[in-house]
């Protein structure tokens, strides 16, 4: 059935739910686990904006903060007996999600029902909804 199967991150209780409903499919397949975790173009932009600071030192507060998600994950198939990569890409994350998942054989997405919400999800919509959308391989969603 499924052998790779990629959960995205941002490091929230919602996706840390997805993650353990992810790690026990992969246990119960005998799958292996891709934890991904994409930091945002649009937020590193505008954290550069409203704090005037330097968009590398953003960048890479933003990518040790996504680190710190992946890695989560990483134990915690680690401590089911689940091999997991980790990866932490910047850029849109609809697309990283996609790319990664084709890049790296997934045959499953897993996530969490969360994400942009109020203003900044009118503006650059919901990641879940755009990955549903345009995935070729089957999402699992998790409430």
């Amino acid at each position: 059935m499924y052998k790779r199967i990629l959960i995205a991150t941002d490091g929230s209780d919602k996706s840390r739910k997805a993650a353990e409903e992810g790690v026990e499919l992969a246990k119960a397949l005998g799958a292996e686990v891709i934890a991904l975790n994409v930091v945002n173009e649009v937020v590193i932009a505008s954290a550069v904006r409203q704090l005037g600071s330097d968009k590398k030192e953003v960048e890479d507060k933003l990518m040790a903060a996504g680190q710190k998600a992946v890695d989560a994950i990483k134990k915690m198939a680690a401590d089911k007996g689940v091999k997991a990569d980790a990866i932490v890409r910047a850029g849109a994350p609809a697309n990283v999600v996609i790319d990664v998942a084709a890049a790296n054989g997934a045959d499953l997405i897993i996530m969490g029902s969360h994400g942009e919400s109020g203003a900044s999800k009118l503006l650059i919509g919901s990641v879940v909804q755009k990955v549903l959308y345009w995935a070729t391989i089957p999402v699992l969603v998790v409430r």
